[in-house]
């Protein structure tokens, strides 16, 4: 089919032409005719008809009226052109629009291109995105450029173009602190990182980037407390999300006041991050008991879960190392006796401790374990610790120093 797909010819030699080539080409498309053949054969039906749409685009006046009128047979072009023709018309109406005199007709005519380009999330979806990314591209005004980028997301979402959404975190990760620092900024710059969240959890795999985004969708909450109303969806999904994660077992939640603002809008959320964080296996089971419907609710498989809160007790029972008995391994773990070596090698295999297993004596020696909670609190103690280990470096720099002086007194 791509091989019968016509080519427009845009180049021209004034301001009009470009607009009258575009038209011409559009109407050609749109009526059945052959542009390259009737380019040539000015006496065609077609090429005549075409030729006084042309003229009366080209009368007209530089504002919503020409956009409509170059665009009024889109599905036809989408249909039976080349995808480089209808990305260049396209690109000639957005050109033609930033010429336009007055800024509400700028941004009106913007909208009309893009709402054309967005017709169908079914047909011609990768030259319809290249329309938009190429659109974004052409637009100057920062905060015209965030609205493009807000629109592109909305287009990649409801076409499932996931093969995308990579390109666009790179690129949120580099525009954010730019589009911060737009005029009119009233925080909506947090809703873009909330939707790449949702794309990235639809990917398989990307469950730990989307967590990551998500996080920040929440920390735009941490100056704003007036609305932190609205992330009140956002920060259960994100409990649901931590919970769920197979590979994240240490978190800084309770930091967020997104997170702590559930404490009276959805205490029972709230109260299974602070099980998961907190408190032990025998408190998580007690809470599962009688909170079935809410594991249903927050997309929670109960043994899954149990497996994670599980780990996690064992990952922090010996936060500095030393031995633990399999006794008090079975005990904080709610297992039998027969299950311990296995939760330890599970644990091991899972990044959560460096340990060895002492069969004879019944006793595990930890070096490492992994804390449950690593927050504001716990980076200030180990900032502390390194500044106590650097002084302590500088003591022993200062003392070494010393002790060659004085070797070298001796020696004289």
């Amino acid at each position: 089919m791509s091989s019968n797909k016509q080519t427009c010819v845009v180049v021209g030699q004034d301001d009009k032409e470009p607009i009258a080539n575009a038209a011409r080409f559009v109407y050609t498309i749109a009526h059945g005719g052959d542009y390259q053949k009737d380019w040539k054969e000015k006496d065609d039906k077609t090429a005549k008809e075409a030729e006084k749409h042309a003229e009366e685009c080209s009368k007209l006046p530089m504002d919503c009226q020409l956009i409509a009128k170059l665009l009024e047979n889109n599905d036809k072009l989408f249909s039976d052109a080349k995808a480089e023709d209808v990305e260049t018309v396209f690109i000639i109406a957005a050109t033609v629009a930033e010429r336009f005199e007055l800024e509400t007709e700028r941004k009106k005519a913007l909208d009309m291109i893009v709402e054309k380009a967005m017709e169908s999330t079914t047909s011609r979806v990768e030259s319809r995105l290249r329309i938009l990314m190429q659109l974004y591209n052409l637009t100057s005004d920062l905060e015209t450029k965030f609205k493009m980028f807000c629109r592109i997301i909305e287009y990649v979402k409801k076409a499932n173009m996931e093969n995308v959404v990579e390109t666009l975190v790179v690129h949120v990760e580099e525009s954010m602190e730019e589009w911060k620092q737009m005029n009119d900024n009233n925080g909506s710059e947090r809703n873009v990182y909330l939707e790449i969240a949702n794309l990235l959890s639809r990917m398989g795999g990307k469950d730990e980037k989307a967590m990551e985004f998500m996080l920040k969708y929440l920390a735009t909450f941490e100056n704003n407390e007036s609305a932190l109303g609205e992330s009140s969806a956002a920060a259960k999904d994100t409990i649901a999300s931590f919970v769920r994660l197979k590979t994240s077992f240490s978190c800084d939640l309770l930091d967020y006041k997104a997170i702590q603002a559930l404490k009276s809008s959805n205490g029972k959320v709230f109260e299974l991050l602070e099980i998961f964080l907190t408190k032990d296996v025998s408190d998580y089971l007690a809470f599962a008991k009688s909170n079935g419907a809410l594991f249903k609710d927050l997309g929670l498989n109960e043994d899954e879960t149990l497996t994670k809160m599980r780990l996690m007790s064992l990952g922090d029972i010996r936060n500095g190392g030393g031995e633990v008995s399999y006794k008090e391994i079975c005990d904080k773990l709610q297992v039998d006796s027969n299950e311990c070596e296995e939760w330890v090698v599970h644990g091991i295999s899972s990044g959560l401790v460096d340990a060895k297993l002492d069969q004879m004596r019944e006793v595990c020696v930890i070096t490492r374990g992994t804390q449950r909670v690593f927050g504001k609190e716990q980076w200030s103690e180990l900032k502390n610790s390194l500044s106590n280990w650097s002084e302590n470096l500088q003591s022993m720099k200062t003392l070494l120093s010393t002790s060659e002086d004085i070797s070298t007194i001796s020696a004289l």
